[in-house]
């Protein structure tokens, strides 16, 4: 018993070490991303029970097309399968009781990878080595239950590595310290789609000037309901050092 346990625990982490590595695979740099042609840019969040890296209880998402004004919505609140530790409940507000009659992950799921093109970019802070890798081992999960065999492995622009090649001697890279740096202050919890948003908000600060930002990359605040959708998320106040000049 005790070494079929131990073999599905190495089949485990070699299925983990196969996502990350296609996960991974699918990293864009500064350099690459002029060279793309995305149908749309998508900028999205998790938020997790914190017992399981699979245990997801919120998505939260903006998806904005290439050539066209407007800006999709992706809100989904969602049932946990275990428990929602302390640190998750002071942090967000959520609690299982207010989830108690939320649909569960597997129903939600499908839902969020058919919002996201396959041909989508996806933005996101810290979701090569999160956001994506939890998705996908929820994926197993579903997949073990229902037969199948789906992955998602979009192309994707973590915004973390992104501030630490253009930010080196910065020494903190959370995303609410590096928003700070630019003048924009959150007004809400700690929740999936304030993130999303703000993720988005940083990827345009951090290429604001940059010759590498391609003519593409949508401007959030030019949008129909963009400044609004910003602004009811988002308070900004020029920084003190005045080193980052927003155009507001």
């Amino acid at each position: 018993m005790r070494s079929k346990e131990q073999e599905n625990k190495r089949r485990q982490r070699r299925r983990k070490r196969q996502i990350e590595r296609a996960i991974h695979a699918q990293s864009v740099n500064l350099e690459g991303l002029a060279s793309l042609s995305p149908r749309a840019v998508v900028s999205f969040d998790l938020e997790m029970a914190g017992a399981f890296p699979d245990d997801i209880i919120e998505i939260g998402a903006i998806r904005m097309p290439i050539g066209s004004d407007k800006i999709e919505v992706f809100r989904r609140l969602i049932r946990p399968r275990t428990f929602i530790n302390r640190t998750v409940r002071n942090m967000t507000g959520l609690t299982k009781e207010a989830l108690r009659d939320k649909s569960t992950l597997d129903v939600i799921l499908p839902e969020f990878l058919d919002f996201v093109d396959p041909e989508d970019l996806v933005i996101g802070h810290a979701i090569g080595d999160n956001d994506l890798l939890s998705i996908n081992l929820a994926l197993l999960r579903i997949n073990r239950k229902n037969g199948t065999d789906i992955r998602f492995c979009p192309r994707y622009l973590d915004t973390v590595r992104l501030a630490q090649m253009l930010l080196p001697k910065r020494k903190k890279y959370n995303l609410i310290a590096l928003l700070a740096s630019y003048g924009w202050h959150s007004k809400k919890k700690h929740r999936a789609f304030e993130d999303a948003l703000s993720s988005y908000v940083l990827l345009e600060c951090l290429l604001r000037d940059k010759p590498q930002k391609p003519a593409w990359l949508p401007d959030i605040l030019t949008r129909q309901g963009g400044r609004e959708l910003v602004h009811e998320y988002l308070d900004y106040e020029l920084p003190e050092d005045a080193e980052h000049t927003e155009h507001m």
